[in-house]
């Protein structure tokens, strides 16, 4: 079963002094439950496709698993909305799921509670400006569902050389990235020499999932905040900002890339 991507609502249109009737589209939104182990976890807001690359995502860019060979089985029940992830019964698992629960439970991470230090990047791939330009100028431009409802993000995986891989929308940045790194997980490709690209902000959130999925290189057109460059910083992630129209800033990494 595959869910609507798109509604079309019925609104009313001002202009020069009149009101009209108009059926405009808008992305969907569905409310997925994640089950871990057959105990409820979260509910996920999404555009409830791609959800085995979605949930494998998740897992990993919220350092619950540190790969496919972690998880026994997903049931997916699409009618229901519902994601059982099996998950190896390890002690470290059920470690990292006590630890995210206390934080979230929490508010907020204290230094004790950062990814290892094992985590933190000692090599980075090479990328050429050039490539980083082009990529970001195709990726930005790809989107029919952001030309049509104007209410998505995106993310994709390009190649070092450019070559686009995969590329999805969805109505969360967060989302968009998860099922990225879901796709490369489930297709057993490496992250290391790939570039992700994204259309949103990068917070302190999306920086650890970059640095729990092990990603090397990310592109944004969109700013980071001030914790999320520390992060990409500290870990270090080779981090591209406000890539548009022909120019970038570079966070981190500035030696790696080519000219």
């Amino acid at each position: 079963m595959t869910l609507p991507a798109l509604e079309n609502i019925v609104l009313h249109e001002y202009r020069d002094g009149v009101f009209t009737e108009v059926s405009l589209p808008f992305s969907a939104e569905y409310a997925v439950l994640l089950k871990i182990n057959g105990s409820p976890y979260v509910t996920i807001a999404c555009s409830g496709n791609h959800l085995r690359e979605h949930i494998t995502g998740y897992l990993m860019t919220e350092g619950i698993i540190g790969g496919m060979d972690q998880i026994d089985k997903m049931e997916i029940d699409e009618e229901n909305l519902i994601v059982n992830a099996v998950l190896a019964r390890d002690k470290i698992i059920a470690e990292k799921l006590e630890r995210i629960k206390t934080i979230t439970a929490a508010g907020g991470r204290t230094k004790k509670d950062l990814p290892s230090d094992a985590l933190m990047r000692k090599h980075l791939p090479e990328v050429r400006a050039e490539v980083v330009l082009q990529s970001m100028s195709e990726f930005l431009t790809y989107s029919r569902e952001h030309e049509a409802t104007h209410g998505v993000h995106s993310a994709a995986l390009y190649s070092l050389a450019g070559e686009r891989l995969v590329f999805f929308d969805e109505i969360g940045r967060h989302n968009a990235i998860d099922k990225v790194i879901g796709y490369a997980a489930v297709n057993r490709l490496t992250l290391e020499d790939k570039m992700i690209c994204s259309t949103g902000r990068i917070s302190s959130e999306i920086a650890f999932k970059f640095i729990n999925a092990r990603a090397p290189v990310l592109i944004t057109r969109a700013s980071p905040t001030t914790l999320s460059v520390r992060l990409l910083r500290q870990y270090n992630i080779l981090s591209i900002i406000r890539a548009v129209n022909g120019r970038f800033f570079v966070v981190n990494g500035k030696e790696k890339i080519r000219r």
